[in-house]
C-alpha cells in the first residue's frame, strides 16, 4: 500500500503490481515431451526383455520335452566290439551301429513311412539296402529301454532273413527320412526283397555272392 499526497489531500492506494507468472499450454506440453519420450523407451525395453526371456523359457522346455523322448546307449557284442542304439519318439525311428572287425553296419527303422534302410561297409566297398519294416520283427521305438545292467550286453540274435538286392539302384531315394538319406548321400542304395534262400548257406558269401551283417537282434544277409 501506498500513500500520495494530491491536492492537498492524503490518498491511499492498493498496490497490487506483486508478479504471477502464467504457463502457457505449449510451454507445458515441451517440458513434458522428454518425460514422455523416456517413459515409452523404458515400456518398450521391459517388454523386449520380457519377450526375451519369455522365448528362451519356452525354448528351454521344449528342448528339454524333446530330449526325454531321444534313447541312447551301448551295447558290448560277442567280438567285444560296441553296438549303439538311438530310439527316437519324436520321428518315430530306432537307429542301430555297430562296427565290427569284418565290417561295420548302420541300420535305420523307420516306423512313420514302414521302411528299413541298411548301410554296411566291407572289404569290397559300402552300400544301402531298403526293404519294408517288419514290424513283427522290429522292435517300436517306444519299446526300447535303456538297459539297467552296468556293461550290458548285445541281445542274441533272433531273427534271420535273407533278401535279394535289385541290380540297378534307386535313382530318387528323396522318400527316405532325413537321416536315412544323410547315411546314403553319394552311395549306391538298392531296394532288397526278401529271399527263401537259406541264410546260413556259408559257400555263397565266401564266393561274395552274399554278404550278412548282424545288428540288434537280427543276422541279415544281402544276395546280389
Amino acid at each position: 500500500m501506498k500513500t500520495s499526497v494530491a491536492g492537498g489531500k492524503m490518498t491511499e492506494k492498493t498496490n497490487n503490481d506483486i508478479p504471477t507468472f502464467i504457463m502457457n499450454s505449449s510451454e507445458t506440453s515441451e517440458k513434458r515431451r522428454p518425460y514422455k519420450k523416456y517413459a515409452i523407451i523404458a515400456v518398450g525395453v521391459v517388454l523386449t526383455v520380457a519377450i526375451i526371456l519369455t522365448a528362451i523359457l519356452v525354448g528351454v522346455y521344449f528342448f528339454s520335452e524333446t530330449q526325454k523322448e531321444i534313447i541312447k546307449f551301448s551295447y558290448m557284442r560277442a567280438d567285444n566290439s560296441k553296438e549303439d542304439v538311438t530310439s527316437n519318439l519324436n520321428d518315430n525311428t530306432v537307429q542301430y551301429h555297430a562296427n565290427t572287425p569284418d565290417y561295420e553296419v548302420w541300420a535305420y527303422n523307420d516306423f512313420n513311412r514302414d521302411i528299413q534302410v541298411t548301410k554296411f561297409r566291407y572289404s569290397e566297398g559300402t552300400n544301402c539296402y531298403v526293404t519294408a519294416l517288419n514290424r513283427t520283427m522290429a522292435q517300436d521305438p517306444s519299446e526300447i529301454k535303456v538297459p539297467t545292467e552296468v556293461n550290458p550286453k548285445a541281445p542274441k540274435t533272433k531273427y534271420e532273413v535273407s533278401y535279394r538286392t535289385a541290380k540297378d539302384p534307386i535313382s530318387d531315394v528323396s522318400f527316405l527320412s532325413k537321416s536315412a538319406r544323410d547315411a546314403c548321400k553319394g552311395i549306391s542304395t538298392y531296394w532288397a526283397l526278401p529271399s527263401c534262400e537259406d541264410s546260413t548257406d556259408t559257400k555263397r558269401q565266401k564266393r561274395g555272392w552274399r554278404v550278412c551283417v548282424r545288428w540288434g537282434r537280427w543276422r541279415v544277409c544281402y544276395q546280389r
